[in-house]
């Protein structure tokens, strides 16, 4: 799956973030490899922080979100 997204996510889709979701587990290869690719990996326990404890995804995926312009 990571292959797939990595090779259409940005040049098929024009994507400026990536993410690949599951309710389950990535295994160790997956984390480690989605990383080198930009790819952002939201598992069972991040999708619960952000569903169910009212956590934004910026925040639980560990990124700066974009700027909204001018304050």
């Amino acid at each position: 799956v990571l292959y797939a997204v990595n090779g259409t996510a940005r040049p098929s889709h024009g994507a400026s973030l990536v993410i690949v979701a599951t309710n389950g587990e990535f295994t160790e290869s997956a984390r480690s490899w989605a990383p080198r690719h930009g790819i952002h990996l939201l598992d069972r326990h991040k999708l619960c922080r952000w569903a169910e404890h009212g956590y934004g995804l910026h925040e639980v995926l560990g990124i700066v979100p974009p700027s909204t312009g001018p304050v």
